[in-house]
């Protein structure tokens, strides 16, 4: 699938409406406010939920997930060495770069204390995971052509 068939895919899929049953999110008016109200509610209760090793069961290959993510190696070892709680979008772009499926992933999600919602930002990353379209950089792009954030930011990720 090319890249302008897989927009033409999300602005059809985006155009219809889609509501899922988030109660953190529901005095969210905004899909960017509704992302950070499930990152807020998560990070208020971070110790009952798994870390960055969550993806260990995987076998990630670090120096080829720095690779793919175009981060420093010795940054991502410190992440799971020092078993830091990753964000959506780095737990996201990992699932994508260890080509896990939809499923696998909403586990990985509910592990971490995430979850897929009904944000334009989510449905995007969703439809990758669901096509298989295992491309980091191409789901970073098409974010940005759509006015979503990117997956995670490289300056974020050095501690």
């Amino acid at each position: 699938m090319t890249k302008e068939e897989i927009k033409r895919n999300i602005e059809i899929m985006l155009s219809q409406k889609y509501e899922k049953n988030i109660p953190c999110c529901e005095d969210s008016t905004h899909d960017y406010d509704a992302y950070n109200n499930i990152d807020n509610m998560y990070a208020h209760d971070k110790n009952k939920y798994k870390d960055i090793t969550v993806f260990n069961d995987y076998n990630p290959n670090i120096n080829y997930l720095s690779q793919l993510l175009g981060v420093d190696e010795a940054m991502l070892n410190s992440l799971f060495h020092n078993r830091h709680i990753p964000s959506k979008g780095l737990a996201s772009a990992i699932g994508i770069a260890l080509k896990l499926d939809l499923e696998t992933m909403n586990n990985i999600f509910k592990d971490l204390g995430y979850s897929f919602n009904s944000s334009d930002y989510d449905r995007i990353i969703e439809y990758f995971f669901l096509n298989e379209i295992y491309d980091v950089n191409m789901l970073n792009e098409i974010l940005l052509e759509f006015g979503q954030m990117y997956l995670y930011s490289k300056r974020k990720l050095r501690w």
